[in-house]
This record gives C-alpha cells, sequence and structure tokens, in this order.
C-alpha cells in the first residue's frame, strides 16, 4: 500500500511535527509514503504543485490542511476540478485531511478530516493570562484572517477581552494578523514598537513559531519593560520547550493526529468506513515564559534538555553545507558543473537516495516527460548531465518501489517564481530536511539561472541570424538601388539624347522642307517685282503657299496633338489614322474596344499616343506597308494596345531612324510602367503594349 502525503515544507516545526507521527505510523503498518512538498500557501500555488495520485502510483491521500490559506481559493478549485484544477479528486482514491480548510472550517466532499480541539485549550489559557497574573492590556499576533485555526484563537482571545470588560473595565486587546511564521511575528511587534512604546502586560501568538520570533526581538531591546514582556505560543512544538524563557503554550498532539490520519486513510484503502471527523484534544502546558515560577515540568512532559554540544556541530555543518551549495551553484557556467557541488552536498547530509529531475520547458507535474540529470540510489551515483535521458514521470514514479520502495520519500519542486523546471525526490535522516529543502533552492535558483542564459545564448545566435540576413537583404537592396540608379541615369541621358535628335530631326524638317519653300515663294516673289504680274502666275503661288501651310501645321499637330485635349484620346487616334490613310498612302485603321473616357491621366495619355504615333512614323518610313491597323482593348485591369502593319518587317532598315523611334517608344512604355515588345517577320510587323489600369 502506497500513500501520497500533501503538505507546505519540512523546514518547520510544526509539518515536520505532523509529518514525523505519519510516517512512524507508516513503518509500524508496513504502509509506502510519499511526501510532496507543495510550497507556502501564497494563493498562487498551481495545480503543478500536486502531483497526480496516479502518476505517483498512490493508493490513498493525506492531505494537510495548511496546504491553502484561502477559503475562497479552495472552493474555485475544487469546482474547476474536473477541467483543470487540483488532481487530488480525478481519481477515486480515499482521501483524510488533518485539520479543515478556510476559517469556516471546510472540508473536501467525501474526506474524512482529523481536527485538534483547540477552543477550549485557548480559552483556558486567556483564563489563566488574565485571573491568575492579572494582566489588562494584551497584543494578540495571529496567522492569516482565512485560516481556520487562526480564525477560533482570535475569537477566543476577542471575546476574551470583551467578556472580562464587565469584571475589569480597563481590560483591553489589539489585534495583528501575519503568517504563522517567526518573521511575520517580528515584523508585526517592530511596527507596534514604533507607534506605540509602552509595553503591553503580555503578547499572546497564534502559533510558537510566531512566539519564537517575538521573545527574539524582545531579548535584543534595551528597554526593560519590552525585554521581560511575557509571551505565550500555541501548538507545542520542540520549539517551545527549548528557547529562553520556555513558552507557555497549548500542546497540539500534532504527532498523534497525523498517527490517527496515516491509520484512518488505510482502513479506508481496506474498505472500512470511518467516521466525518475525528477530534483529537489538546491542553494547556503552562512554563515561565507567560509569567509563571520555573518549576517541575507539566504532567506527562518531559523536562527540557539544552541540545547537545554534538548536535549544535551538526546543524552548523548542515548549514555550512548549504551554505557552501549555494556559493558553488552560483559560480557554475553548465548543467554537468552543478553535479560535483551536489553530490558533495548530499554526502555531507547523509541522504541515502535522490533524484534529479527537469522539464524540458518550464511545466507542471500532472503528468508527460522530463529529463533524469542526476540520481543516487543502491549506494552509488549516476550523473546523466551532459545528455539527459528523457523520462516519464508516470514511469519513474512506479518504478520507486523496486528501486527500495516508497519508505519515508519525500518530494520536492524545483520552482523559480511561478515556473516549474522539475522536481527532487529524496530520502534523509529527518534532522536535515530544512536544509535540504534549502538546497534544493539553490538548485532551482541555478538551474533558472543556466535556462536564462541559454535562453540569452539562442535570442544571441537568432539576432545574428537575423543581422546576418537583414545585411544580406541590404546588400542585395543596395546592389539593386546601384541598378536602378544606373539605370535611371541611363534613362535620362536616353530622354536628353532623344530629345536632342526630336528637335534635331524637327529642325531639319523644318530646313529641309518648310524653310526651302517659303525661300522659294520669296524668291518667286522677288522675280516679279517690277514687272507687271501677269495673272497665270497667281494660281502656281497660291498653291505653293497652300500645300506650305499645309506642311506646317502637320508638323505643328505633330509636335503636339492639339485634338488630345479637345477631344479626346479616341478622337485623337482616329484623327491620326485619318491623316496617316490620306496623306501616307496606306489603310490605316482604328479598332477601339476599351471604352471611353479611359481611366487614365493627360500624361498617361499622351505617352500612349505618342507611341501609336511613333509607331504609324515608322510603318510610312520604313515598312512599305498597304495597311495598317490600330488596336486599343481593354480588360479588367490591363489596357492593350497593339499596332501591326502588312509591311516588309524591320530587316534591312537603316539602324539611327530605327533606335531613335524604337528607343522614343520603349522609354514611354516605362513611364506608363506597361510591358513593352515588337515582333517583326516577313510581311509584318507588330508593336504590343501592356498597360496597367488602376
Amino acid at each position: 500500500m502506497r500513500i501520497a502525503l500533501y503538505l507546505n515544507n519540512l523546514d518547520g516545526e510544526y509539518q515536520r511535527s505532523v509529518y514525523r507521527g505519519i510516517r512512524e505510523e507508516a513503518r509500524n503498518l508496513d504502509v509506502g509514503l510519499l511526501c510532496v512538498q507543495c510550497g507556502e500557501p501564497d494563493g498562487r500555488n498551481e495545480a503543478g504543485a500536486f502531483p497526480a495520485p496516479g502518476l505517483i502510483a498512490a493508493d490513498g491521500i493525506l492531505l494537510l490542511s495548511t496546504v491553502f490559506s484561502d477559503r475562497a481559493v479552495l472552493q474555485n478549485r475544487l469546482d474547476a476540478e474536473t477541467a483543470s484544477g487540483i488532481p487530488l479528486l480525478r481519481e477515486p482514491l480515499p482521501c483524510v485531511s488533518i485539520g479543515k480548510f478556510g476559517a469556516a472550517g471546510t472540508r473536501l466532499p467525501g474526506c474524512p478530516s482529523v481536527v485538534a480541539k483547540n477552543r477550549e485549550s485557548m480559552e483556558l489559557l486567556m483564563e489563566h493570562l488574565i485571573m491568575a497574573h492579572g494582566y489588562r492590556d494584551f497584543i494578540y499576533v495571529g496567522g492569516p484572517a482565512d485560516h481556520r485555526d487562526n480564525h477560533i484563537r482570535e475569537d477566543v482571545f476577542r471575546k476574551a477581552v470583551r467578556g472580562g470588560r464587565e469584571t475589569f473595565p480597563g481590560l483591553r486587546g489589539r489585534v495583528y494578523r501575519g503568517i504563522f511564521n517567526d518573521l511575520s511575528g517580528t515584523e508585526i511587534i517592530r511596527n507596534h514598537i514604533a507607534f506605540h512604546p509602552e509595553a503591553p502586560d503580555c503578547i499572546v501568538a497564534a502559533s510558537d513559531n510566531i512566539a519564537a520570533g517575538v521573545q527574539e526581538l524582545l531579548q535584543s531591546l534595551p528597554d526593560s519593560r519590552w525585554r521581560n514582556c511575557p509571551v505565550t505560543g500555541f501548538d507545542d512544538i520542540g520549539l517551545a520547550r527549548l528557547v529562553t524563557p520556555p513558552l507557555t503554550t497549548v500542546s497540539q498532539p500534532l504527532a498523534e493526529q497525523g498517527r490517527i490520519a496515516l491509520r484512518t486513510v488505510r482502513d479506508l484503502v481496506l474498505g472500512n468506513p470511518a467516521p466525518p471527523v475525528i477530534y483529537v484534544e489538546s491542553a494547556l502546558v503552562l512554563r515561565s515564559s507567560c509569567g509563571c515560577p520555573a518549576g517541575p515540568a507539566a504532567d506527562g512532559e518531559e523536562p527540557a534538555r539544552n541540545a547537545s554540544s554534538y548536535d549544535i556541530v551538526k546543524s552548523e555543518l548542515y548549514s555550512i553545507s548549504v551554505n557552501s551549495l549555494g556559493h558553488n551553484l552560483a559560480l557554475v557556467n553548465s548543467l554537468p558543473a552543478m553535479i560535483p557541488p551536489l553530490q558533495s552536498f548530499l554526502t555531507r547530509l547523509h541522504v541515502e537516495r535522490f533524484y534529479f529531475v527537469l522539464y524540458g520547458e518550464p511545466s507542471k507535474i500532472t503528468g508527460g516527460r522530463g529529463f533524469m540529470v542526476f540520481e543516487r540510489s543502491g549506494g552509488g551515483d549516476r550523473s546523466h548531465a551532459e545528455n539527459p535521458p528523457a523520462l516519464d514521470t508516470g514511469a519513474f514514479f512506479n518504478g520507486l518501489k523496486a528501486e527500495g520502495g516508497f519508505q519515508d520519500l519525500c518530494l520536492f519542486h524545483l520552482r523559480s517564481g511561478d515556473e516549474y523546471l522539475g522536481f527532487a525526490v529524496y530520502q534523509a535522516p529527518e534532522q536535515v530536511y530544512p536544509h535540504i529543502s534549502s538546497g534544493v533552492v539553490f538548485i532551482a535558483n541555478a538551474v533558472r539561472r543556466l535556462r536564462s542564459q541559454e535562453d540569452d545564448k539562442e535570442r544571441s545566435r537568432r539576432l545574428e541570424q537575423e543581422v546576418a540576413y537583414r545585411t544580406r537583404d541590404l546588400v542585395e537592396l543596395n546592389r539593386k538601388l546601384r541598378e536602378e540608379a544606373e539605370r535611371r541615369i541611363a534613362v535620362e541621358a536616353e530622354v536628353l539624347r532623344i530629345s536632342d535628335l526630336e528637335r534635331r530631326r524637327f529642325s531639319a524638317d523644318l530646313h529641309d522642307d518648310i524653310c526651302q519653300r517659303l525661300a522659294g515663294i520669296s524668291m518667286f516673289c522677288k522675280s516679279l517685282i517690277g514687272q507687271e504680274a501677269p495673272a497665270v502666275f497667281l494660281p502656281e503661288l497660291s498653291e505653293l503657299i497652300d500645300e506650305t501651310l499645309i506642311r506646317t501645321r502637320r508638323y505643328a499637330h505633330d509636335s503636339f496633338p492639339m485634338d488630345l485635349d479637345a477631344f479626346g484620346l479616341r478622337e485623337a487616334v482616329a484623327g491620326l489614322c485619318d491623316s496617316v490613310s490620306r496623306e501616307g498612302g496606306i489603310r490605316c485603321t482604328l479598332s477601339w474596344s476599351a471604352g471611353d473616357p479611359l481611366p487614365l491621366n493627360r500624361n498617361q495619355e499622351l505617352n500612349i499616343y505618342r507611341i501609336i504615333q511613333e509607331a504609324l512614323q515608322n510603318v510610312l518610313k520604313h515598312s512599305g506597308a498597304a495597311l495598317a491597323r490600330v488596336e486599343l482593348e481593354a480588360g479588367p485591369s490591363v489596357l492593350r494596345l497593339r499596332i501591326v502593319d502588312n509591311g516588309k518587317g524591320m530587316a534591312g532598315r537603316k539602324g539611327g531612324q530605327r533606335s531613335l523611334g524604337l528607343r522614343s517608344m520603349e522609354y514611354r512604355a516605362h513611364q506608363l510602367g506597361a510591358e513593352y515588345r515588337i515582333s517583326s517577320k516577313k510581311g509584318s510587323t507588330a508593336v504590343e503594349v501592356a498597360i496597367p489600369l488602376p
């Protein structure tokens, strides 16, 4: 039979006292036991703090109520159990709680509870302080407001103060709340003294740990009133008998509660019934811290003994070992480098079995895979830190029985912040439990630091890779920009050259044609000066002047098509085709299936017109064609322009004239962002332009 015990940590006397009774009873009954340490009840405990009982091969569950401090948090998690909550009740395993949950004493459904009756003992303590010692001014230093035990103790304190005022009008009490540890008590009283320098008659603490912290602070104060102030505790842990002066307290049979709980869950596993609540009596224990004179020990109590020199030395050595482990782990830079200081630490603390498991990703121990880093069992150590093997956590816990069983095994989470990095399972002497808890915290911090370093290295590697990619892209982009700049320079030079050639051609046309005709007209007119011009010369002169006027108008129209602004692209192109038909001696037709008007701006229309004009000019000058056809067709996103002739093709043409026209058309096509193509064969030439539409 295997039982899983869930508690906070074994670094506190209260938890260890309960665990001690459970462990002793488990040995007596030959029951396997795994103690799972879930961390402090800070309201942030996640499902990952509670390994599923099935994974750890448990037949029953023991749950210490201190793993929860907030009833609302507990209730929410129980309500969400089937979805993603704590897997404690997911499997139908017998469960027994030690104590109840929350201030109102909530019980887990279907789980018997072992509860200490401490109300009556707390009432006896307050009656003793008020009646026997005559104290009238109290301070109560309690635990969390939502903790059931604190709720009962604080309620008794308040009722005792209120009820005592009927007999003692000056009776008063102040209430402070914290958590059940010595640091909390120290901080509360230090803050109180800062605002209230007058010492009270007595300080009532809700736990022995709180009382020990208060005593330590008071004994360091120079004011004798505070230094000698009576203090009482609650629980009667071993520390209560060792402090000076020994604590007056209420003895909760913590170990007995553990023994009863273990027997109860064993009975449930065997199919025997159990009552819903099992009460265990507590008792008032009077010692000298409340002001009673030092004397014989309470009935049934062994005399207080000072720790032996050997125990003190061993405790110091254990503390030194923990500090050494923390120091060494702070210096390591790899997982394998953690193993030697860990081995030394385990050897000094006489740890018999130890398993160090990490998750691949920060996770929760509710199932899945991990990686075994180090194991000590069977008298030998095995390190897998160089290449940790994959580990199925369920199979791991099942396999622990074959390696020596569950007897006295404890589980501690490797936790950093809210991340669960892995876990450690160990078997060791009871006196080293607090030191192992501290050591595992150092291990968790070292693992988190190493993982952060690896993350930083990976980020640096990715950043360097990204910089390399970006650099390569920038180099490529820079090359393209240079090519584009060179192309633009070439285009600009070509534009200047074409413009110069256009001006030169226009100048030649004016000089060789218009100017010659005008010179001829001028000479003809001068030859008639002083003569009576016969009428027969007037028709010839008129015809010459009309022809010159027509040519001048054509040159002007070729320089800029006025019809384009006046009538639009379609009419301007139609007029151009008619002009070619009339004056060029060939048939030129227009096929327009592009709609009118087109979604183009003025510059785009002008460039299209110029391409058509240049293409037809080439047809007239070089093709020897009898037929030319201009086609414009509009698709969903492209305007297609095609100029086709039935001439002799481009073979045998003079390169200069051809180059000027072709380059001009190509330049204008680029200005339109269009695809430009010219094809030629014997008997046909085609110019094709695909213009994207907005």
